[in-house]
């Protein structure tokens, strides 16, 4: 009898949108779990079209072209990883009749390991990443959710306030400016103590965890919108597409139009530069 054998996950992370955004069409190529953290969308595959308000999780699954409608009235904040399915179970039903949307009761298990995975991924041996996967796709497709929950490394509390506040920041309006002494007024600390602080923790000066931030937020809506670039520069902050394009290309390797063609085309979207350590902004995900 077969088992269940999944990849690793491939292309991660968070993306937020302003109202009204979509997202596709795009071909699938591979599976995607998408969690809708905030905000309601409608999410469509070939033919069918159903209902993914705030808490649920998609499985988008290759076979058709699928298409997101974000919510109209308010922003919508998603996360969401790629994955392969190897092999499954001779007892499961055929993936044609998985369901597309979950939306787990407050107590799940669903959410939890989701957040599990983006918030541990690449801390962990590939076995247990693996596992954490088919682990996710099992309770999805069976419906058997139980409760769960994980815990996380700290940071020194200056370090976890200032994160924190940058995230929401950005969340809230991510073209403002986060100056180096904000940030240190809200870590409360003097902001060269924040910088010893941020490179001993994070690796990064505050600032360039604040342009890192931006970057990924700005790669998230590249390759998950249909907005332009000029537009997504604007969006996150940047003085002027220019400078966006080549701050872009220093932090993956690629210019934003290649990244979108390359994905668009099938490739893997590149990993988020920040995902690792955000620990504090993923827990504080709700369900």
């Amino acid at each position: 009898m077969s088992e269940l054998d999944v990849s690793l996950p491939t292309g991660q992370g968070v993306a937020t949108y302003p109202p009204g955004a979509t997202f596709g069409p795009r071909a699938m190529r591979e599976y995607e779990f998408v969690w809708i953290i905030e905000g309601d969308a409608e999410y469509r595959w070939g033919n069918e079209v159903v209902a993914a308000p705030a808490g649920a999780v998609v499985l988008c699954r290759p076979g058709a072209t699928d298409f997101f409608q974000w919510d109209r009235a308010r922003r919508t904040r998603h996360a969401y990883f790629h994955f392969q399915v190897l092999s499954v179970p001779e007892d499961w039903p055929p993936s044609s009749q998985w369901p597309l949307v979950r939306v787990p009761p407050e107590d799940d298990i669903l959410r939890p390991l989701f957040r599990h995975l983006l918030t541990w991924r690449g801390r962990e041996d590939e076995r247990q990443c693996r596992l954490t996967v088919a682990q996710l796709l099992t309770v999805f497709v069976s419906g058997n959710l139980a409760a769960g929950s994980v815990g996380r490394e700290a940071w020194p509390d200056a370090v976890e306030r200032a994160c924190a506040y940058l995230y929401r920041a950005l969340e809230d309006d991510p073209a403002q400016p986060l100056p180096l002494p904000q940030l240190a007024q809200v870590a409360c600390v003097t902001p060269e103590h924040l910088c010893r602080l941020f490179k001993s923790a994070l690796g990064h000066s505050p600032a360039e965890t604040v342009r890192l931030a931006r970057l990924d937020r700005a790669a998230g809506l590249l390759v998950r919108s249909n907005y332009a670039v000029g537009e997504i520069s604007a969006l996150c902050g940047f003085a002027s597409p220019f400078h966006f394009s080549r701050l872009f290309k220093r932090a993956f390797g690629r210019s934003p139009t290649d990244v979108r063609r390359a994905v668009r085309a099938g490739e893997t979207p590149p990993l988020p530069r920040l995902l690792h350590q955000f620990p504090s902004s993923i827990g504080q995900f709700r369900s």
